[in-house]
């Protein structure tokens, strides 16, 4: 397969994007499909791609980490890669086989760069704290919705992950939250090497510890979750040392309640920035969305910045952005917060641009992202209700 004259492959693909590699490259283009009713037009996609630069990333990092950019297709280059990717793509996903001639072009996550050895960790780390109205039942909204999608058949086993652990702060709380993402990764975790998915959760639990023991700069599951938590309690952009691995303990990775018992995140570290934009819903009264512009209000927000001038590297800027955008903005910016992935990837080469974490005597390059940033309809605010009271029913009929 080849786009503008490139080599490219399959990678991965969601319910909006189908995303495939230029190799050679350092880049992805993320094909945006199309269901027959409705083609995206170019303003929609401007407005989407604005909305993760100048609105999602700064919010999360404080500079602008990375640009996604628009580009145009001629409808030869769809027609051949539709033909092309459809013996690739997982059979559930070629009901939507028709793609927009406009395209996103953006940093490939999965790796630190093209001509090196490279491994990512993927994670959807979804909704970190306890909404108030579950507090009551000891349960967070991730856990309460595991039972949900086990009764209507969506997974075969409840998953023992819970997203208070990982935002806890606590090394042995997060140690426990990323062995269940292994035992269980549902669609939450995925491990890449060289931007190919090599474990995730049509894989066999068992290889997991094998795949790391033979991964060159870890060589064991120990190892390999510490660098991952440092580097989650870590600003992103600053070397970490670990002096020492920490001891191989056995976590009890079955609970029956989320421990709500607060956050011992650094001030600065990346799951503190990505847990206080998740908040942002919490003052909000779901119950006055009354509003169904569906995703009118990026178009609104975007012209409120520029009439405001709102920078949000700017951290006066960010502050006057918190104390005057509209509530129902800060609501969808926490519901993109909440179901965004975190990319986490490793080289055991070292890169100028890049910073590095030593552990005994290996030292690794390594690049924090996040991707899925794009903007959601104002309708999920009213399904994320529609669902709440669903999880809380079925949890009284206990």
């Amino acid at each position: 397969m080849s786009v503008f004259g490139n080599a490219v492959k399959y990678l991965n693909e969601g319910n909006v994007h189908v995303v495939i590699c230029i190799l050679n490259t350092d880049y992805v283009i993320r094909l945006i499909k199309e269901d027959g009713k409705m083609v995206k037009d170019m303003e929609i996609i401007r407005n989407s791609v604005s909305f993760v630069n100048f609105v999602m990333i700064p919010l999360l990092f404080g500079y602008y980490q990375y640009k996604e950019e628009i580009i145009k297709m001629t409808s030869e280059d769809i027609l051949r890669l539709s033909e092309n990717l459809i013996n690739v793509r997982p059979k559930h996903r070629r009901v939507k086989s028709n793609f927009s001639q406009f395209a996103i072009k953006a940093p490939n996550l999965t790796i630190i760069s093209y001509n090196c050895e490279n491994y990512c960790l993927e994670i959807k780390p979804k909704e970190g704290f306890m909404a108030s109205n579950f507090s009551k039942y000891s349960k967070c909204y991730y856990c309460l919705k595991q039972v949900l999608k086990l009764q209507e058949n969506e997974v075969i086993n409840i998953s023992g992950y819970c997203p208070l652990d990982l935002f806890s702060g606590e090394r042995k709380r997060m140690r426990k939250a990323l062995l269940n993402l292994i035992k269980n990764p549902q669609n939450n975790f995925k491990l890449f090497k060289d931007g190919n998915i090599i474990y995730n959760e049509t894989s066999n639990v068992n290889n997991f510890d094998f795949l790391i023991r033979n991964i060159t700069p870890y060589n064991s599951l120990n190892v390999f979750l510490d660098l991952i938590i440092e580097i989650l309690l870590g600003d992103g952009i600053s070397d970490i040392v670990i002096k020492e691995s920490s001891e191989e303990i056995d976590i009890n990775t079955n609970t029956e309640n989320c421990y709500n018992d607060g956050h011992q995140l650094p001030a600065n570290c990346f799951l503190n920035q990505l847990l206080t934009l998740q908040k942002l819903s919490e003052n909000i009264n779901l119950d006055s969305v009354t509003k169904n512009d569906d995703f009118q209000y990026v178009v609104n927000l975007l012209k409120d910045m520029k009439e405001l001038n709102i920078n949000l590297i700017n951290m006066d800027d960010r502050k006057k952005f918190f104390e005057t955008i509209d509530p129902l903005y800060l609501a969808m910016i926490s519901a993109v917060a909440k179901d965004c992935s975190i990319m986490i990837c490793l080289s055991p080469e070292t890169h100028e641009l890049y910073p590095s974490i030593t552990i005994k005597d290996k030292r690794l390059s390594y690049k924090m992202s996040v991707t899925d940033l794009e903007p959601k309809s104002i309708k999920s605010l009213a399904k994320r209700k529609t669902t709440e009271q669903k999880l809380i029913e079925l949890y009284e009929k206990k």
